[in-house]
């Protein structure tokens, strides 16, 4: 199997479960995309959690370690990307991404907070699924495309990340500090050790 065919099996896959998203489940999905930019609508998806919000939540993490893996791999790789190195960056990927989640919960559980844990976990994913899914026709172009777009396509993503983490920063400090009271000091740590700091080090990665 060619390294073309590889990749497209892949992102045929990926768009076979945005289509399932949208046959299936339009309406819960819609309510993840909407509580990127209001609170009600978060509140409400978790509100109204059961086996069809969790397969919704299921589908657009699976999309979004898959599109984040591939565009990782692809900008760090280039042209001398292979599977081989693609299933390393999945396989880091999935891991930093569940570790986030299960320093969140056990640090909720430490603090008897668990009921920010629960928040901090929803938001914190909430723009990276979000994300995931909007880097789905980068992705594809970046493989794909008749022209050499990835210096454009690159920034493109860059600035689009640099906005969903400035989003997603608004709304963790907005929930901590208004909502529950934290120590500006610990979410500023928090903020720079698992969401900011990953940024960073992806862009030294691929820019030196």
């Amino acid at each position: 199997m060619t390294y073309s065919d590889t990749f497209f099996i892949i992102l045929t896959f990926d768009l076979l479960l945005i289509a399932l998203l949208k046959a299936f489940y339009q309406k819960f999905t819609k309510q993840l995309f909407l509580s990127v930019f209001a609170q009600r609508y978060a509140n409400q998806y978790l509100k109204e959690e059961n086996a069809f919000t969790e397969r919704v939540t299921f589908l657009v993490t699976t999309i979004m370690l898959i599109n984040v893996s591939l565009f990782l791999a692809k900008t760090i790789f280039g042209d001398s990307l292979n599977p081989f190195d693609f299933w390393n960056v999945f396989i880091f990927t999935t891991i930093f991404f569940f570790s986030k989640a299960i320093i969140i919960r056990l640090l909720g559980h430490v603090f008897i907070l668990k009921a920010l844990a629960k928040l901090g976990v929803y938001f914190s994913f909430l723009f990276d699924r979000v994300m995931g899914i909007i880097l789905f026709p980068i992705v594809v172009l970046l493989f794909f495309s008749p022209i050499n777009s990835s210096p454009i396509l690159l920034v493109f993503s860059v600035v689009i990340i640099a906005l969903f983490l400035l989003i997603k920063i608004f709304w963790l400090w907005k929930i901590g500090i208004g909502g529950f009271g934290l120590s500006r000091y610990y979410l500023f740590l928090y903020l720079c050790t698992l969401e900011i700091l990953p940024l960073l080090v992806f862009t030294k990665v691929v820019f030196y």
